[in-house]
């Protein structure tokens, strides 16, 4: 048997192929690669995570949140419906009404609140010639500035049963009162996905904002003169 080589005597654990080298340098980067990949992951799953809350908000709540975070940032809070509501209070006033007909401008729409007797005679669901020509105005500058809007027509009557005519009811006299308004709309060529019309009755009395109660409580002919009433909402989407 010949003598053993040099190379023969040298331990095993001494050598290291450069297969070996270069594994074992890669086993050694995954560190940080991996941990920057898992913060990449949660920062992901904690985006769609807040998308999908923010996807559940309410109109209102949304809007909302817009405004706080205007305001955290120093900005402006911008009114959507301001300069719409501004046009439809300049056309009121122009046409001298201004005293029967209460234009609320708000965050997610405009409430237009009409006197009944602007647009009805006592009893009857057939709007006034005058009534028309001041609606004409109004859906003509809500086709132009509002095409795309939807828009609540409400009928509210006041607690005196209906005693004359085929009308049952005051639940039925505003229903049909804001029909009548609504058909307006249609003239103008609105849709009728657009539109919802309701009748209240005397179920929901008016009610004064809180800085705009009269001193004194209204007698009750004034308050049932209140109650008589239509209401146009101009909003983004109808409730369901």
């Amino acid at each position: 048997m010949g003598a053993p080589k040099l190379n023969d005597l040298e331990p095993e654990s001494s050598h290291m192929s450069l297969e070996e080298e270069h594994e074992e340098a890669v086993h050694h980067d995954e560190g940080p690669w991996l941990i920057s990949y898992a913060d990449l992951m949660t920062l992901l799953m904690g985006f769609f995570a807040l998308m999908t809350s923010m996807a559940n908000f309410e109109e209102n709540q949304f809007a909302q949140v817009g405004d706080e975070t205007a305001k955290f940032f120093g900005g402006e809070v911008e009114q959507p419906f301001q300069k719409l509501g501004d046009k439809l209070k300049q056309v009121i006033k122009e046409k001298g009404i201004d005293d029967k007909v209460i234009v609320r401008v708000k965050k997610t729409e405009i409430e237009m609140i009409f006197e009944g007797t602007l647009f009805f005679d006592s009893g009857s669901i057939e709007v006034k010639n005058s009534a028309q020509d001041v609606m004409n105005q109004i859906i003509d500058i809500l086709g132009k500035e509002a095409p795309d809007k939807r828009f609540l027509i409400e009928g509210h009557t006041d607690s005196v049963p209906i005693s004359q005519g085929i009308i049952a009811s005051n639940w039925e006299l505003s229903a049909l009162r804001a029909s009548a308004v609504a058909r307006l709309f249609e003239l103008h060529n609105f849709q009728r996905g657009q539109i919802i019309t309701i009748g209240f009755g005397d179920n929901r009395p008016f009610k004064f904002e809180e800085d705009k109660a009269p001193n004194e409580p209204l007698t009750q002919n004034a308050q049932f003169a209140k109650n008589r009433r239509v209401v146009l909402r101009v909003m983004n989407n109808l409730p369901l």
